[in-house]
């Protein structure tokens, strides 16, 4: 099967897209990496995500645009796409995305703290009697204790005297 040149660049530039597309899907995942700390687990099982939903980008690309057929200027066109996207725009996708994810941060901190204001007065509310009743029982629990107390070296008192006379006999 005979291929023009046009279409050979046709499936070229794909490819190159396709890289472009790859480096920022790795992008998205720096991007939460940076934002979430997480564990070694989670960030394997992320790197076997990347790779799945790469291997599907690169097929997808390939069978749409050169009917599935391999080529090496299309692994060539991939490599070129990749670099071009991380010398070009990964600083400024990166700045962006990092950029709206602190201020998404900080909107819902903020929405947050206006929601739970209701909250606060309500446990302020109830927590002037939650300390009187504290210091009460605290104090019941003291006096419990104290007299516990009290009794148990009474009793260790005659299980002296107890030894003593048992032991005269």
């Amino acid at each position: 099967m005979w291929v023009s040149v046009s279409n050979q660049a046709y499936v070229f530039l794909n490819c190159v897209l396709g890289g472009m597309i790859v480096a920022f899907v790795y992008d998205i995942f720096r991007v939460r990496r940076k934002a979430i700390k997480s564990s070694n687990l989670i960030v394997y099982f992320e790197d076997f995500i990347y790779w799945i939903i790469v291997a599907l980008i690169l097929f997808a690309i390939i069978y749409r645009s050169n009917e599935g057929e391999l080529r090496g200027y299309l692994m060539l066109g991939v490599a070129i796409g990749i670099i071009l996207y991380a010398l070009l725009l990964s600083r400024i996708v990166m700045a962006v995305f990092l950029f709206v994810i602190k201020t998404v941060y900080k909107v819902a901190v903020a929405v947050f703290g206006i929601l739970l204001i209701p909250i606060r007065i309500i446990l302020k509310i109830l927590g002037i009697p939650v300390k009187k009743a504290c210091k009460i029982v605290t104090r019941g629990a003291r006096k419990i204790k104290g007299a516990g107390r009290r009794k148990l070296s009474k009793i260790k008192v005659s299980g002296r005297i107890f030894n003593n006379i048992r032991k005269k006999i």
